[in-house]
């Protein structure tokens, strides 16, 4: 029997990436839309069923899980690809209701999405959950708090659930700089002087940045790896030794540690 992979945003250029490896791969794929632009592409994929869901309406929520549980094919793969970096602002200058329904669609709406998917999920297994993280975890990046707050929820909502649950393996990767539609998305939105426009065009002109065969091959990794050692995590495709001869001694240390790849303080045992 096929495996079944539900894809949020699949029309991003990450969903419509790992949509297609997966369908070579021999899944059926269930993914949700909000721009019509790329839906020609999939004209040639083979058990492929798209649903409209704009992840910032709940109502469009509700009608696309409506629709996915008369199709009666529980999922074994869950992968969700939202993203609006908008405002680029500085929080106080910001609309504030801009900045909010931002994290909604950056997080909250993204785990309502999985709520709801939860019970229709394949229930003989551990099935496997998938968010996409972001830059600014580890510092600052200015004037980008709603997305980089957002994702670091996400992040700690992985540790949580990974906890409750022992029939999901959810953990998120950091795909890095990828060439994707969000860069042009940026520069239509910042300002000439901001330092963020020179690095976009910097990487768009030299950088080759994450490939899709590289976000794909990580995720498929880690799902293959299984909770014990992937579930509750972060994981960055292009820091993390999961490639090559360096791969398993990973998979050693993430089962012996609890505390790898999480939110954790910095050397908070200094004074001890």
């Amino acid at each position: 029997m096929k495996k079944t992979v539900v894809i949020i945003s699949i029309t991003s250029d990450i969903g419509l990436a790992l949509a297609k490896r997966y369908a070579k791969a021999g899944y059926q794929i269930v993914g949700t839309y909000r721009s019509t632009k790329l839906l020609p592409e999939f004209r040639g994929i083979k058990d492929c069923r798209l649903f409209f869901c704009d992840v910032g309406d709940k109502k469009s929520i509700s009608r696309f899980i409506a629709g996915y549980k008369k199709l009666h094919l529980p999922w074994d793969v869950f992968i969700s690809c939202p993203c609006n970096p908008l405002p680029l602002k500085d929080f106080f200058k910001c609309d504030f209701n801009e900045w909010s329904d931002s994290v909604h669609v950056n997080s909250i709406e993204q785990l309502r999405l999985l709520h709801q998917m939860y019970p229709l999920r394949k229930k003989n297994k551990v099935v496997d959950v998938v968010f996409l993280a972001g830059g600014g975890v580890n510092n600052a990046v200015l004037k980008f708090s709603a997305y980089t707050v957002s994702k670091i929820m996400l992040i700690k909502m992985c540790e949580f659930l990974d906890a409750e649950d022992k029939n999901i393996n959810i953990f998120i990767v950091g795909p890095g700089w990828t060439r994707t539609k969000t860069h042009a998305f940026v520069l239509k939105h910042v300002g000439k002087d901001d330092e963020r426009r020179q690095k976009v065009i910097e990487f768009l002109k030299k950088g080759k940045g994450t490939t899709m065969d590289e976000i794909y091959g990580c995720i498929r990794w880690l799902c293959g790896q299984g909770r014990k050692i992937a579930g509750g995590r972060n994981f960055s495709v292009v820091n993390d030794k999961w490639q090559g001869p360096a791969s398993k001694k990973l998979s050693q240390a993430l089962k012996k540690d609890p505390n790898m790849y999480k939110l954790r303080r910095c050397r908070n045992d200094f004074l001890m």
